[in-house]
């Protein structure tokens, strides 16, 4: 049951509470089921596609136009620029996410991200095409460096472009289960872990220099985060078979 375009600003303010704090998402599913007589379940899924807009994640719900404009528009207006250019990446990410699953195209929506896009470049720090909130243990020659006493504000390091489609089929062939270790974000964290999971080159992105075409079954394994930062305690990166021994025998 989709949720009628005239609710949504009653879904924005509800995802938006919940994403600073202010609410529990299942209270927040609660008041607009019973106040707005919405859907429980497309509810839900719009305040856990705010949540991923503002991460930077591939969202996997897919919403229309109407829903994405609004939700754009108001990013920008509540959390800032830099907010506004993580959620409009992640709709790009989505677009090309939703596409390979072989549904159709979304014409309308890209040109939408487009808009927003030309509108962004030359008003904030970075082009929104290079922006990324997400930080990888490979991306960089030396991951402790990263590791700083105080507040981190942003980490600014030199990266080779990452295909989030080719991440996605990783982990729909292996599951977001770490190969290594076994750990389930889901099955430890519930709702907020479904999915997560950090995915790991085989060879060292870093090392190669150049672009070059990933195969997402040969060349890309999903792990966890400690075990990918084990992995790169040597360089080369360790083999997942030689870390798998290591845990194995302690």
């Amino acid at each position: 049951m989709k949720i009628p375009n005239d609710s949504i600003p009653e879904v924005y303010a509800a995802a938006a509470d919940v994403y600073r704090g202010l609410i529990s998402k299942d209270d927040a599913v609660e008041r607009l089921v019973r106040d707005f007589s919405l859907n429980r379940t497309s509810a839900s899924n719009m305040i856990t596609n705010l949540d991923g807009m503002l991460k930077g994640r591939i969202l996997k719900r897919a919403m229309n136009d109407f829903t994405w404009d609004y939700f754009l528009q108001h990013i920008r207006e509540d959390f800032g620029p830099e907010a506004f250019d993580t959620a409009l990446q992640a709709g790009e990410q989505h677009v090309d996410y939703y596409e390979s699953l072989g549904r159709g195209k979304r014409p309308s929506l890209r040109a939408l991200l487009a808009r927003y896009g030309r509108q962004t470049i030359g008003k904030t720090a970075h082009p929104v095409a290079t922006v990324s909130n997400t930080l990888y243990p490979d991306d960089i020659d030396d991951p402790a460096s990263v590791l700083i006493e105080g507040a981190l504000q942003r980490v600014t390091v030199n990266r080779y472009e990452r295909d989030p489609v080719a991440r996605q089929k990783c982990i729909e062939h292996y599951g977001a289960l770490c190969v290594v270790c076994g750990f389930d974000f889901e099955k430890r964290y519930g709702d907020i872990g479904a999915g997560f999971i950090h995915v790991h080159h085989l060879v060292d992105i870093a090392t190669i220099g150049d672009r070059y075409q990933v195969d997402p079954v040969r060349d890309l394994r999903p792990v966890c985060p400690n075990c990918h930062a084990m992995l790169h305690q040597e360089k080369p990166a360790m083999s997942v078979e030689s870390l798998k021994r290591i845990s194995e025998t302690q």
